[in-house]
């Protein structure tokens, strides 16, 4: 009686993987090109105004199509960043509305700020009725009256 014998071979492939760090805070490291492989916007080719970490900002604001909104989280998540530095580098654009700050909205779907300004306890500042007349007149759908707006939809977040 004869008895097989299998022999198996097992191979082994060893992977080297090589991490970059990050750095945290992209203005301190990063230029505005360096975060976005889209062309700059006409505003910023022909102005050397606001900081590396602003510019980024308003780069990323200027993709958001008309007719559509984005939320400062998204921007800030798509730069490492904060939602409230997103919203301070939007306060100091001034290219608006060339480079759409309007379009830029809070999370929970409410209108956040607008030119430096945000609602009063007493209702919405003028700033904001603007940035409401803004969006409407490009086709967002907004719900509820001047205390209480939302924006509906999905928001965007196809930025390059």
């Amino acid at each position: 009686m004869m008895t097989a014998t299998t022999t198996s071979k097992t191979t082994t492939t060893k992977t080297t993987t090589t991490t970059t760090t990050k750095p945290t805070h992209p203005s301190k490291t990063m230029t505005p090109s360096k975060l976005s492989k889209t062309p700059l916007p006409p505003p910023l080719l022909a102005s050397a105004r606001g900081t590396p970490f602003e510019r980024a900002v308003w780069q990323l604001t200027y993709q958001i199509p008309a007719g559509c909104f984005s939320t400062y989280a998204l921007l800030a998540a798509h730069l490492k960043s904060s939602p409230r530095a997103v919203g301070n580098a939007l306060r100091r654009n001034p290219f608006a509305p060339e480079i759409p700050c309007h379009r830029v909205i809070a999370t929970g779907g409410t209108l956040g700020g607008f030119k430096g300004k945000i609602g009063r306890r007493d209702g919405e500042g003028i700033t904001l009725a603007e940035k409401r007349a803004l969006l409407r007149k490009e086709g967002v759908k907004l719900e509820g009256d001047a205390d209480k707006v939302r924006v509906l939809g999905t928001a965007f977040r196809g930025f390059v």
